[in-house]
């Protein structure tokens, strides 16, 4: 497996842009995808395996045009690794602490998991539930 390979398919799924999105693969994520890949799905050797087998030996030197043609030809025809390939890299893009920086500065949106912190939430409306109690059990005993 050529780690260069790997960084140019990374690069042409986010290939980021001038505004400030950096590429996935130059932005140094293949190791986490590698890692993500391997603890999200149980066949990620083998969907690695099909995405680099698919790919030409001179992925990483080919054009822009002519990678996008090789991974839509592999997406045609491997779908699931190809899907799976996908969700590990934006797994990996988008919880990397850098993206999520650039994201905060972009959107305004809080670079941080939703806890330990949390977000505000009105009170709880018990009354909400008196319907499903006044209805009562709705499950037999067990004798």
């Amino acid at each position: 497996m050529s780690k260069e390979t790997i960084i140019a398919m990374l690069d042409c799924l986010i290939p980021g842009d001038t505004t400030g999105w950096p590429a996935a693969g130059q932005h140094g994520l293949s190791s986490r995808f590698l890692e993500l890949l391997d603890n999200l799905f149980e066949q990620a050797d083998k969907y690695l395996e099909i995405m680099l087998a698919e790919l030409p030996d001179n992925f990483s030197a080919l054009s822009t045009e002519q990678q996008t043609a090789c991974l839509s030809s592999i997406e045609n025809t491997q779908p699931d690794a190809f899907e799976a390939i996908l969700k590990a890299c934006y797994a990996a893009y988008y919880t990397d602490p850098d993206i999520r920086q650039i994201l905060e500065k972009k959107t305004g949106y809080e670079a941080r998991p939703p806890q330990p912190e949390g977000y505000h939430l009105p009170p709880f409306d018990e009354s909400l539930l008196e319907p499903v109690r006044a209805r009562g059990p709705i499950w037999r005993k067990v004798p």
